[in-house]
């Protein structure tokens, strides 16, 4: 399978390429002007260009069996609440996302493109979506957020062109992702196990939602292979585990053989984290505590030798 991709060098795009490769799918990656192909594996065809350049789009997806695209254009670092500090200008993150996003949905109709895989995410519910404690994939969106809203009207247009042009498009929501990347200081609660062995300010706990880079990755594989009639025009949810990260913090703590005042644990619930039965379904399997607990291995491993403790 010949799979192009955007944002390869991103985050999470850089567990669906390690994923991809290991089964044996060549790859063609958008990199944006100044970003280092380096970063990527050798064997990875790359297209230099951004996501506002028509012609590097269609350079990306020619001869290609399938898209994903993890691509975003947001302020470093910044998701939710990051979209008009972008040289201030919020109107060209429409552009950089929802116009572009877009058009590589219509380069990709016209190259013959079988399927496209949205990277989306549980932004799209919000927080205000039913109050609810639980949001199944079929929940209704209630966007919150101009990074939220993005991501909604990519599904839309994703479903258009699944039913209108027979396009096969599916739309995966992951929640936030975790895991060590390279470098690893980009990895998350890097920067907290940095803070312990330092013996520094610590941030203030929170409830949030998670799943390994992995998992995601894995996901993207069952949806690109799945029978068409079982993802097309259809989202899925992408989540594991609700995580208090006071958690990771003792956790690394413990690790790392320090002794830290610990913030205090999170007393409200979580709201609207998402059910994932529709991946389930298609047999996927999250790697729940085990994988957390050997990633908190990994993570304090990395932080021991950078912090030479």
């Amino acid at each position: 399978m010949r799979v192009a991709i955007t944002g390869a060098t991103g985050y999470v795009g850089r567990f669906i390429v390690d994923r991809l490769r290991a089964e044996g799918a060549e790859l063609r990656a958008l990199v944006r002007h100044g970003r280092a192909a380096s970063a990527l594996p050798a064997e990875v065809e790359t297209v230099s260009g951004d996501m506002t350049e028509p012609s590097a789009l269609i350079r990306l997806v020619v001869d290609a069996d399938a898209v994903v695209h993890c691509a975003l254009e947001h302020a470093r670092g910044r998701y939710r609440g990051g979209e008009g500090e972008m040289s201030g200008d919020r109107l060209r993150f429409w552009r950089a996302n929802l116009l572009a996003g877009v058009e590589l949905m219509e380069c990709a109709r016209l190259a013959g493109v079988r399927r496209f895989i949205l990277l989306s995410s549980r932004a799209v519910f919000g927080h205000r979506s039913g109050g609810a404690e639980w949001v199944d994939d079929a929940a209704r969106p209630i966007p919150d957020t101009h990074y939220g809203a993005l991501k909604l009207a990519l599904e839309a247009h994703a479903s258009a062109f699944s039913d209108t042009d027979g396009l096969c498009c599916a739309s995966l929501r992951p929640t936030g992702v975790y895991g060590l990347t390279a470098p690893v200081e980009r990895s998350k609660w890097f920067d907290i196990g940095m803070a312990l062995a330092a013996c520094g300010a610590l941030p203030a706990a929170r409830l949030a939602t998670e799943v390994h880079g992995r998992d995601v990755a894995a996901a993207v594989s069952l949806l690109l292979n799945a029978p068409a009639e079982q993802v097309t025009a259809r989202t899925f949810n992408c989540s594991d585990l609700v995580m208090d990260t006071r958690r990771v913090m003792a956790g690394l703590a413990t690790r790392l053989g320090v002794t830290a005042e610990l913030p205090p644990r999170v007393a409200n619930r979580l709201r609207l984290a998402m059910r994932t039965s529709a991946l389930r379904n298609l047999g996927w399997q999250p790697g729940g505590e085990g994988l957390f607990e050997a990633t908190l291995d990994a993570l304090a491993d990395a932080v021991r030798e950078r912090a030479a403790i």
